[in-house]
């Protein structure tokens, strides 16, 4: 797996990433296994494959199984009323005919309310504005305008909400009469070993190895803080060895070692795809309980989800046809772990993730950034890639005009931009003494 690794290396280099750990997982054990850069930059101290980061959004899909185990063993339906264990909401229209299934599938029709978001904006120091959610009372009144949010009825249109998955705990606990981390701790954390998994404060400190949270601005990292309070909607601290287990019991159909986790009636309803995200890398893709699902990548089923704190990025993905999975943790926000997950998968089948889409486009969007010259330099410009789009600047041109793909090859390259509510397409050419850009009534060659 050098490739990969230097493949990982190499972006966590080129983004100025603090440090990755990453898991292959393949059946029942982990097929390999890699950490890079520093946990901590101020002590130069390395990361290793056992130091614990957030997680975020991959709690969703604990939460997830702790609904299913629950369903599992009679004590609740998927489609039960949220009104039926939360009666607090019958105030609010929002709620009324809200399912479980619903809150799990992002589709309850109210559209992202944003507690989660400004508790973590809040915590590193991104805003200032502050809605303590950190109990029901607390999101029962933070609720208290949610009806003018209303966008459509239950079940019809996928609005990602973190409260949704806040709600789900709060059931988690009422059901089972057991406070939430506890609950997950005993149902599914201790049944996977994964022992150093944490959803405290206190519980971190004592294990003592995490990786420093650092916020990234302008290529630099500064150190920052956990943000704490995200509980059944991104809470979780781990590391790839744990979270290797979590993939392994999602690839042996519910076991873990051997023993039953989940049965597979209830897995196979969490990986069914019942609500359709608004933008994604696929044509079929769906998001089931507290996992997205691609039916055909490479031919392949894929589940996943990644997860941000702002200070900690992950992504989780697995085949389960294929019994290949992967883990990626990281304490900034930089580079796009969907696709550095995604590249593993590919080269454990054995295929060319060079080939594959998106990678592809990024590679092309890399190679056109530069230096442009017209006609004896009499005009210049320059092309800089920024995520999924380029922006140019230039002399009789302006500033930071952006460029949107529109069809890519090998030898040819599209884009198009707005002039005066026009629509202007740009063409770079890839030639074999170089690449030249055609804009407006300039023709440009890469110096």
């Amino acid at each position: 797996m050098s490739a990969f690794d230097n493949f990982l290396y190499a972006k966590m280099s080129e983004t100025k990433l603090p440090s990755l750990s990453v898991g292959l997982v393949k059946e029942n054990e982990i097929a390999h296994s890699a950490a890079f850069g520093f946990k901590n930059i101020e002590s130069g101290v390395a990361t290793t494959n056992r130091t614990n980061y957030g997680i975020g959004s991959i709690t969703k899909s604990v939460t997830a199984l702790g609904i299913a185990k629950l369903v599992e063993q009679g004590k609740l339906d998927f489609h039960d009323t949220v009104l039926k264990y939360l009666p607090g909401l019958a105030k609010y229209k929002a709620f009324e005919s809200v399912e479980i299934h619903h809150l799990l599938t992002h589709s309850s029709g109210i559209s992202a309310l944003g507690s989660a978001e400004v508790l973590i904006s809040n915590a590193v120091g991104w805003s200032k504005k502050w809605f303590p959610t950190a109990a029901l009372d607390d999101l029962v009144s933070f609720f208290d305008q949610v009806d003018e949010w209303i966008v459509t009825d239950p079940g019809k249109r996928f609005f990602y909400l973190n409260e949704g998955y806040l709600l789900l705990g709060e059931i988690i606990s009422k059901v089972s009469g057991t406070p939430y981390p506890r609950f997950i701790k005993e149902h599914v954390l201790t049944p996977l070993e994964m022992k150093r998994s944490f959803f405290t404060k206190e519980e971190l400190e004592t294990d003592g190895d995490w990786a420093t949270p650092y916020l990234m601005k302008e290529g630099k990292a500064d150190k920052s803080v956990i943000p704490w309070g995200c509980s059944a909607a991104g809470g979780l601290m781990t590391n790839t060895l744990d979270l290797s287990n979590y993939v392994q019991m999602f690839l042996n159909r519910g076991e873990f070692n051997g023993k039953k986790v989940i049965g597979k009636d209830v897995l196979q309803k969490m990986e069914t795809p019942y609500s359709k995200p608004p933008i994604s890398l696929f044509p079929d893709y769906g998001y089931g309980y507290g996992l997205f699902v691609a039916n055909n990548f490479l031919g392949h089923k894929l589940l996943r989800h990644d997860g941000s704190v702002g200070v900690y990025t992950a992504s989780m993905a697995y085949l389960p046809e294929s019994k290949l999975g992967i883990s990626i943790l990281c304490n900034g926000e930089g580079y796009n772990l969907t696709l550095l997950s995604l590249y593993g998968l590919i080269t454990m089948l054995g295929q060319d993730p060079n080939e594959f889409e998106p990678i592809k486009r990024e590679s092309l969007l890399l190679k056109l950034e530069g230096n442009y010259v017209s006609y004896k330099g009499t005009v210049t410009a320059h092309v800089k890639r920024n995520g999924d789009f380029l922006m140019l600047s230039g002399e009789d041109i302006g500033e930071n005009i952006v460029l949107v793909p529109e069809k890519t090859d090998d030898k040819e390259a599209t884009f198009y931009t707005l002039k005066s509510t026009a629509k202007l397409v740009v063409v770079f050419t890839l030639q074999k003494n170089g690449i030249e850009m055609i804009f407006e009534r300039y023709r440009y060659r890469k110096s």
